[in-house]
């Protein structure tokens, strides 16, 4: 187990998770003990969950099958890759023995995993990655994978990584309540340990340490992503140490050196989830305006829940196409999406000012560019009145006496949508009828 850990801090750069890895490894690690029927491991996103279950799995070479549920479809599609997946390593270690399986239940699936382990003794671990994608499965799937060791009398363990607590996975049927293992995020002690793995090869242990304390007294109160902080420390630390270059002040005055980067520290903090940073505003080739740096920020500033950016987004679109054109832009068929760039390049005549649009037209966009399965609910529905508030949308009429069903208009800039639509990884421009210029 030892030499196991140092292993993983030497190659893997695992630190800070050792009593972690001691339970998982009492739990899997010995070969011939049986493993428990399922195991639940959750936490919060970059805290390492997905790395150490695969640095240790590796370590003990079992025959594993890795499921990132984002990437299937269904249930049977499930079944058939692990069943590939792990007939691929039983021919890895006997080029004789030929094994193709195809299944369509979960009786099959069972039946299928005796045979792979009866070619192959080496105990079997499922890893179910984004596993919150399986509650909208089949009722018996996620029941039937928690306790695969009782139905098929192997040695199988399976595996649940999540980001979201075991009480959000309800099934009608109920199911076999998991080992439960939690991640929690890192520590500001262990951020620094961790973002310490990142230090130039040209600069001392030290003179970085020092750094990363600056860096994590203005990131560390607002940000624990481990992903967002490695990349923000490495864009401020090459204006940290430019005054260093210049010779203008000396490697060991940190008082000095945290006046001249506090300001750039402070800026960078409100773009954290853009991936830029302020210095990208001033450079001369660069497309962002100080204009939009500061739509950048105000943008930012809302903290809009996450349901609520797609329904901005959706008020915005409602609002720039013309209703004619809502059946060839969100159309998932190939035909309409060719439609789709003849509408871009002849919408020169197009109006560039807001339109009016219903609340239930910006509903069925909403549902369209979100692309999974939401219920619109009153919580859902409080979103567009405090947009309303925050001047986003404003109510178009008079509908106190009217019959008529409530009309918006979208307040929010081209700019500020880009922004908000960055922040969730959406391309607004894919969805526009025109070109916004």
């Amino acid at each position: 187990m030892e030499k196991y850990l140092k292993k993983m801090t030497r190659k893997d750069n695992i630190v800070c998770r050792e009593k972690i890895i001691a339970r998982l490894y009492s739990l899997i690690g010995g070969v011939d003990e049986p493993m428990p029927e399922s195991i639940f491991v959750y936490g919060h996103m970059a805290t390492g969950k997905t790395l150490i279950i695969q640095s240790l799995l590796n370590h003990l070479k079992y025959n594993v099958s890795y499921v990132n549920c984002i990437e299937h479809l269904g249930s049977k599609h499930i079944y058939n890759y692990i069943l590939d997946d792990l007939a691929a390593s039983t021919r890895e270690l006997s080029a004789d023995t030929q094994l193709k399986y195809s299944c369509g239940n979960i009786m099959d699936f069972i039946l299928a995993l005796k045979k792979i382990s009866h070619n192959d003794k080496r105990p079997i671990v499922l890893v179910f990655d984004k596993c919150h994608k399986i509650r909208h499965y089949d009722a018996t799937f996620l029941p039937s994978i928690l306790r695969l060791r009782e139905l098929s009398d192997i040695n199988i363990c399976t595996i649940l990584i999540s980001e979201i607590v075991w009480d959000k996975f309800n099934t009608k049927i109920g199911a076999l309540k998991p080992i439960k293992i939690y991640f929690p995020q890192y520590t500001k002690d262990e951020l620094a340990q961790l973002l310490l793995l990142d230090k130039p090869a040209n600069y001392e242990a030290d003179f970085y340490k020092n750094y990363l304390n600056l860096f994590l007294s203005v990131f560390f109160r607002f940000c624990r992503d481990l992903n967002e902080l490695r990349h923000m420390a490495k864009i401020n630390f090459a204006k940290y140490i430019e005054p260093i270059e210049s010779k203008r002040i000396e490697p060991d005055n940190v008082a000095a050196l945290w006046r001249n980067i506090s300001a750039t520290l402070k800026s960078n903090l409100e773009i954290i989830y853009l991936r830029v940073s302020t210095g990208d505003f001033l450079q001369p080739d660069h497309q962002m305006s100080r204009e939009i740096e500061s739509t950048t920020k105000l943008a930012l500033s809302f903290e809009l829940p996450f349901y609520a950016k797609y329904m901005l987004i959706a008020a915005y679109l409602a609002s720039y196409n013309p209703a004619k054109c809502d059946k060839h832009i969100f159309m998932k068929r190939s035909k309409k999406r060719k439609k789709i760039r003849s509408i871009r390049k002849t919408g020169e005549d197009a109006p560039k000012k807001s339109r009016v649009f219903t609340i239930s037209r910006m509903l069925a966009i909403f549902c369209a560019i979100l692309d999974e399965k939401v219920d619109i609910n009153a919580n859902l529905l409080a979103q567009i009145s405090t947009m309303c508030q925050l001047g986003l949308l404003s109510i178009v009429g008079d509908n106190v006496t009217q019959l008529d069903e409530t009309k918006f208009k979208c307040c929010a800039s081209h700019d500020f949508i880009i922004v908000v639509a960055k922040t969730i990884g959406f391309e607004v421009k894919n969805y526009l009828s025109t070109n916004m210029n």
